[in-house]
This record gives structure tokens, sequence and C-alpha cells, in this order.
């Protein structure tokens, strides 16, 4: 347990290091500094997916970058404040208490998020990649800063450290922004709007978003949308800076989660509205970061977005179009609860149209849908009526500024989409989440100091009993018969080795789950695949 205490310690450290020599702030409290801390993991996604267009993200390679960003930090004469320490102890016990005696989520981690990341490791970019695992070709970025945090100092244990880093920091901005309200000598001046989103934000964090086996790609991705929600709700007026910021954001989030694309109608609105120079926008980090997503998509399946055909080159040599025209129907009748259709008689294309699917997913998945947040529905209700008890209406939330609206437009236009094309609930909620909190601020409207402090004292204790009691409950039930540290490989590994024409190879998994055992994993075995190089990248394609 003590290499998972220090490598989750070198791993924030350097997340913390790496933002830091791009921060300005001299402000550092719990929010500025979980910021600079988000900062530097996306900064160092963004340089793992470079990397990875040119060699392996080997553990010498990762190790060395690691490294670097340590000596330039120093060279830079930047130093670390005893607040910041203070908050890495904290946020490393944090991390620790979450991951002790989990597992990696299942069973998408064993299927194809481990073995992207062995793939990672032990590869350069690869053309065609979708043809040895569709999965390959939608994956996320958290794959990419898992993989890189593979190093000398961590080993395999730290792929699995990425994810509750991320988590943990963006969870202390939410309660950074609670306490700096509460903890303020003074009162005025605040953002209430921005007090009471992120308080019900932690609240529903405490509920639903506290286990490391339940995350996968999903949950991060819908925690920078409502951290993308609360930038947008702290920006007044005409600053480049702050535009960049929720830009990037908005990017990031994409890259964890495509169903979140509606986040970049944001700062694109941002953009109109207080006419940004056209040409910063155009060579901005957030834009070479979509850049490069883009070609590693149209690289690994040959499709800007992934299985979307009209955005597809089929006549890469990679391409396989019958497989992506397969996949996208299959993906919508899949989130459409297609194993419980009652008309077994339906091809799958004929059941995502015109709501053929509809009663089957409201016999099914809206049932799960609705015990989920109703729990969250009902503590929603109770602080709407205690606002409204005896409601002096000293201030009023600001309902009718460009903020709050396209805010709400953005959430409800991407609860709709999620309705219509992909409505499984880990697909979409942070829109429905973030629309139902909006809609509250809406009818709350009025509000008084007391009632504010008491709404985000109320968040926080949940949020530390909820954490506490999910914490020790998973101690107990599982200490006798997990492994402390969440595992990475199957119990038996049953693979074989497949040699293709022209060369090359990859391995079958014989158990259902690759996990990181193996390179070039997968649960398909395809007589058609073959595999070619040119210059030094590989390149596999189906064989006519």
């Amino acid at each position: 347990m003590f290499s998972l205490l220090s490598s989750i310690l070198i791993t924030n450290t350097i997340y913390l290091f790496f933002g830091k020599l791009f921060s300005k702030t001299n402000n550092f409290n719990l929010k500025n500094i979980s910021e600079i801390a988000i900062n530097g993991f996306i900064y160092l996604s963004l340089l793992s997916l470079l990397i990875n267009f040119f060699t392996p993200l080997t553990i010498e390679i990762n190790t060395l970058v690691i490294v670097l960003i340590i000596i330039i930090f120093f060279y830079k004469k930047k130093n670390i404040i005893k607040k910041e320490i203070y908050y890495l102890v904290v946020s490393v016990f944090f991390c620790f208490l979450i991951l002790l005696f989990d597992t990696v989520y299942r069973p998408d981690a064993g299927l194809y998020h481990l073995p992207f990341i062995k793939i990672l490791n032990e590869e350069k970019i690869i053309f065609g990649l979708e043809n040895l695992h569709s999965r390959f070709a939608h994956i996320s970025i958290i794959q990419y800063i898992s993989a890189i945090n593979y190093n000398f100092f961590s080993n395999e244990i730290g792929i699995l450290i990425p994810l509750i880093s991320i988590y943990a920091f963006i969870t202390f901005y939410f309660i950074g922004d609670i306490a700096d309200f509460l903890f303020s000598v003074s009162k005025k001046g605040f953002n209430y709007f921005s007090v009471i989103f992120s308080s019900l934000v932690l609240i529903y964090i405490s509920y639903k978003i506290n286990r490391y086996s339940e995350f996968g790609n999903d949950a991060i991705g819908h925690l920078l949308y409502f951290y993308l929600i609360s930038k947008l709700i702290n920006y007044r007026k005409k600053d480049y800076s702050k535009f960049s910021k929720i830009y990037l954001i908005s990017v990031f989030a994409i890259l964890n989660k495509f169903t979140l694309i509606f986040s970049l109608m944001i700062p694109i609105y941002i953009f109109f509205k207080d006419k940004i120079v056209f040409r910063k926008v155009c060579f901005s980090l957030p834009t070479i970061f979509l850049f490069l997503w883009i070609l590693r998509n149209i690289i690994t399946s040959g499709c800007i977005i992934y299985p979307q055909i009209n955005t597809c080159f089929t006549d890469l040599t990679w391409s396989n179009e019958k497989s992506i025209i397969y996949n996208s129907v299959s993906a919508e009748a899949w989130a459409k609860d297609w194993p419980n259709r009652e008309n077994k008689t339906l091809s799958m294309s004929e059941y995502n149209k015109n709501f053929n699917w509809l009663v089957t997913w409201k016999n099914n998945h809206l049932k799960k849908i609705i015990k989920i947040l109703f729990p969250y529905f009902i503590i929603l209700l109770l602080i709407f009526i205690s606002f409204k008890i005896k409601n002096r209406k000293i201030y009023s939330f600001d309902t009718d500024g460009f903020v709050f609206k396209i805010a709400l437009f953005t959430s409800i236009l991407g609860s709709l989409i999620f309705f219509l094309k992909f409505p499984i609930y880990r697909y979409g909620y942070s829109y429905f989440i973030t629309s139902l909190i909006l809609t509250l601020i809406l009818f709350i409207k009025y509000y008084d100091i007391k009632k504010m402090l008491k709404l985000s004292i109320f968040a926080l204790f949940i949020f530390f009993a909820s954490f506490a009691f999910k914490q020790i409950d998973r101690y107990v039930e599982f200490h006798k018969i997990r492994n402390p540290i969440p595992e990475i490989y199957n119990i038996k590994k049953q693979h074989v080795k497949i040699d293709l024409l022209g060369g090359g190879y990859y391995n079958l998994s014989l158990n259902g789950s690759c996990m990181y055992d193996a390179n070039l994993c997968t649960l398909f075995k395809n007589d058609k695949l073959k595999m070619t190089n040119k210059i030094t990248y590989k390149i596999f394609n189906i064989s006519p």
C-alpha cells in the first residue's frame, strides 16, 4: 500500500508542477490550487497524445517526461508553498482512500480501456486500429494520460491513478468554491450563483459519483461539464484568458466523452458575443488539441467522428466502411435498449427509427433513470421549499443574463439529443443534472445570506458523510477478498498469439477480457485482418 501512496504523491505533484509552469495566479486557495492541478492534468494529456504520434509511451519515455517537468519547474525558480503541500497531502490520502479495495470499471476496463493503454505503452499510433477492435476508435483521452503515468517511479500502478486524480481535483474545486464563501469574513462581492451551483453539484457528486469502480470514461467527462458550467458562471466580461480556459475545458470534455459535443456551443457563443479575434482562437492550445484528436481519429478509424459515416474518409486503405456503418447502427440500438426489445423481427436500423424503441426503453432503462434521479430530485425539492419559506427576497440570482441562458439552453439541448439518440443515463447525465439545477435556481430566484450559508454547510456535510460511509462500507465488505490495489491483470491470463498475413500479430483473448495482459489484444477473431508496415508505422486493414 505504500507503493500506491507514493505513486499518487508523485502523480499529483507532477500535475501541480506542470500546471504551475503556466499559472500566473498569486491567490493560492483550495479552489485556485485545484485549477492549477486540473490545468497540469490537461496539459500533460495533450503532451501524451502528441508524443504517441512519434513513439510508444514506454516506461523510459514517460520517466524522461516527468524528470524534465521537474527540472524545468526548478529551473524556472518555481517554488511550492505550504498551502500546496497541504493540498498534496490531502489529495493523496483522498485518492488513496477511494482506490483502496476497489476495482477497475467492469466490463469496459477489461474490454478496451486497459488493452488500449497497453497498446499505447508498446506502440506508437497505429493506422486502422479500429479493424482490430472497434472500441479502440472511440477511446477517451484518459487512456493517454494513464499510459504516460507508467514510469520508473510508479510502475504499472501508475496507470490507475490519473482517473482518481482528476476526480479529486474537480471535486476539490467545487469544495473550494463553497469554502471561499463560508470562511470569508465579508460575504459581499461573492458570485452566489456560483456558490449555489457548486453546492448542488457537490451534493450530486456525493450521491452518485463516489466510487472508482463506477467512473469508467464517463464520470470524468460529466464532471468536466459541471466544471465548464461553473467557469461560465464566473465569466462576466470580455477576457481572452477566461474564454481560452472555457474553450479548453469544453474541448477536453469532448475528448473524454464525445456525447458532450454540445459543450462547444458555450465558447462558440462567447466567441461571437465578445468578438474574440479569430487568429488567436485558430492558433490556440485548445484548437491544436482538437486538431490532434481529429487527426488521431482519422488515423485509427478513417473518421473525424467515429462511427458517424458522414464524417469518414471511406477511400483510405485502412477505412472499413461496413464496420463503421454497422457500429453506428448497433451503438444507437444498444443505447436504446435493443437486447430487451419485444419485437424480435425488427432489424437494428428499423428499431432505431420512428420511436420503435420507445416502449422497450420506457419499460426498462427509464425505470433505472427514475430510480437514480428520484432521491436527488427529492433533495432539490426540499431545497426549493426551504428557500421559499419566509423568503425575504433580499437578493436575486442573475437569471436574465447571457451566462444563465446559454448554460440552460446548452444543457436542455444536450438532454434532448441524449434522449433521442443515446438514452443511456451514463452517456448524458451531466446535461440533465445541470438542467435540473439551473431550473431550480430559476424558480428559486431570490435568496438571503443565511439560507445560502445553510445550503453550503449542508452540501459539505453530505459530501463528507457520504465519503466516509462509502469507503468504510467497501473496506468492511471487501478487505478480506480483494487486493488493496485494483487489479489490472486477469487472475489467469488466457490468450493466444495470432499471426497475420503480411507479418505482424495480435493476441486473441480466450476468457472474454483482455485487461492489461497482452499487447494488441482483442476478443474478436478476424481471418481477414492483415498488417503492413510503412516507414515505421503499422497499418491494420481488411483484406478483400
